[in-house]
């Protein structure tokens, strides 16, 4: 074997040793930030996800270490949910049975449910902690979200609506989503910059998402 091949691996062995230390570190300040958190604090926060991803990836170029950087931080942070809230529960619309074992990375529990008007019941007994449901199809439960129900869409990732019992969080980059109440059937209204509270009567605010494209 030659020299360089060992002192190459000798290398990796350093950096596993300097991860796992790292890793075993980031998992204590988890259990701490459990500890710290006040009675009643959502666990998980869509939209301080999305901004940590978006900060990582963009220091990568390449699609491989993309994806890897992705899939092992979805690990950490579907771990660091479990640890501070351990029967923390997933409710999805069929369908999405590869998105949600992805994001609930074995750590997550979760359940899947045949219509959204049974994950917006779930929610709204505690029978879940958050939902996920086809962006594309937010209409059909638009009317079940909003300060009536105090049910928002939280997020959106990968063209899926998360769907949390808590306000969505201002970050800077927020999209507003608005219903228009006048319809029987809502239109779904995005406006950039656009406050919770709308201007018009007409316009019930139903979530945010973070843009992070532009």
């Amino acid at each position: 074997m030659s020299n360089t091949l060992v002192e190459l691996r000798q290398n990796i062995d350093e950096i596993d040793q300097a991860l796992l230390e790292l890793i075993m570190r980031r998992l204590r300040v988890s259990r701490e930030i459990a500890t710290a958190k006040p009675d009643g604090s959502p666990v998980y926060r869509p939209a301080r996800e999305a901004l940590l991803m978006h900060k990582l990836l963009l220091e990568l170029e390449g699609n491989v270490e993309r994806e890897v950087v992705a899939r092992l931080w979805r690990v950490l942070l579907a771990s660091s949910v479990r640890s501070q809230s351990p029967s923390f529960r997933i409710v999805s619309l069929e369908g999405l049975e590869n998105f949600t074992l992805e994001f609930s990375a074995g750590f997550l529990d979760f359940v899947f449910c045949a219509t959204g008007e049974e994950m917006i019941e779930m929610l709204s007994k505690n029978k879940a902690d958050v939902a996920f449901f086809p962006y594309s199809k937010l209409k059909k439960i638009a009317s079940l979200l909003g300060k009536k129900t105090g049910i928002y869409l939280n997020h959106k990732i990968d063209n899926v609506a998360i769907i949390c019992k808590n306000m969505p969080e201002e970050t800077g980059f927020d999209i507003p989503i608005f219903k228009d109440s006048r319809f029987e059937e809502p239109k779904i209204i995005e406006k950039a910059s656009f406050s919770e509270i709308s201007d018009s009567n007409e316009y019930v605010h139903i979530g945010a998402w973070v843009n992070l494209t532009g």
